[in-house]
């Protein structure tokens, strides 16, 4: 039940950033999803970001030319 709510607010959402001509579909759903998660959840995404470009650790970062 809690995630299709969940769902459905980021539904919502989406519609609501359908006003912004230079969106995507798929970037107004990445976008809603983003403003509809809580902070816990949002530092999962960004975690899983940095993850999916090699980038999560320190070291992985400063080897790519972040200090």
């Amino acid at each position: 039940m809690r995630s299709e709510a969940r769902h459905r607010k980021i539904a919502r959402l989406a519609e609501t950033l359908r006003q912004l001509p230079h969106l995507s579909a798929d970037e107004r759903w990445l976008v809603a999803r983003s403003l509809a998660a809580t902070p816990d959840e949002r530092w999962a995404l960004h975690e899983g970001f940095l993850r999916s470009h090699g980038l999560f650790t320190r070291s992985e970062r400063k080897a790519f030319g972040f200090s």
